[in-house]
């Protein structure tokens, strides 16, 4: 599936849902099925290279390189996870340079202090590191089509005036969209009440009402997630065989 501008591909699909990995048999899983762009999560990638649950314990070299390798099996656009900027504005430059050219049509930048944590209330930078660390992404970037997605997920910390007050310096600063993350229904459905300058998306998974006024959905790994539970059962099954063998 060939896409020009994402954005433009959802405004006219608002309920289309863009599915994360984390590693390669799953990444192929969800290529052949053409999905418009599938997210390669910090989380997930972490969890597969380094066995371990925060997105702050992975790399940048490690996390570009796995982005490189999957760039050679894509069939639809890549969101490249650019987390808390992989330190300050200068680090987020240079980080930003390297995910473009490991593949990255669209680099998706949070809020977070950095390390980003994996975690329901995670603390958040201010406005103005923030918005550093946007221009520097877009300095560093090569190719004029390449976005960048900014992702929101301090609702618990700044409320929702804080928010929209965030997205406003955002699109001053030429962010592309913003991603709302950590959030509940009446917020997202309040969001949407207002007349933001940027398109806005949310983070997905089971359970989570796709509502009008939000103009796509970052699944959070829930393939992942079955795929996991799957296993652990088959764990069990595997450790219940050799007790019986034990027991014989």
């Amino acid at each position: 599936m060939t896409i020009n501008n994402l954005l433009t591909y959802l405004d006219h699909r608002p309920e289309t849902i863009m599915p994360a990995s984390g590693d390669g048999r799953t990444f192929s899983a969800l290529s052949k099925e053409n999905f418009p762009a599938i997210l390669i999560d910090g989380t997930l990638t972490s969890q597969n290279l380094i066995a371990e649950d925060s997105q702050g314990m992975l790399t940048l070299s490690e996390y570009a390189k796995f982005l490189r390798d999957m760039r050679l099996k894509k069939t639809g656009l890549l969101i490249a996870d650019l987390q808390s900027g992989f330190g300050n504005p200068l680090n987020t430059y240079y980080a930003a340079k390297e995910l473009e050219r490991s593949g990255g049509d669209i680099l998706l930048l949070n809020d977070q202090t950095y390390p980003a944590h994996t975690t329901t209330e995670p603390m958040t930078t201010t406005p103005e590191e923030l918005i550093g660390k946007l221009r520097a992404a877009k300095d560093s970037l090569e190719n004029p089509a390449t976005q960048i997605w900014i992702k929101l997920e301090g609702l618990h910390s700044y409320g929702i005036e804080g928010l929209i007050k965030r997205i406003q310096y955002l699109a001053k600063a030429g962010a592309d969209a913003i991603v709302i993350d950590h959030y509940d229904n009446q917020q997202l459905l309040q969001l949407t009440q207002v007349g933001l300058p940027l398109p806005l998306l949310a983070t997905w998974e089971p359970g989570i009402d796709q509502i009008d006024g939000i103009t796509g959905w970052l699944d959070k790994g829930y393939l992942s997630t079955v795929i996991q539970r799957a296993q652990s059962q088959a764990i069990n099954f595997i450790k219940q065989g050799g007790l019986a063998y034990a027991e014989k």
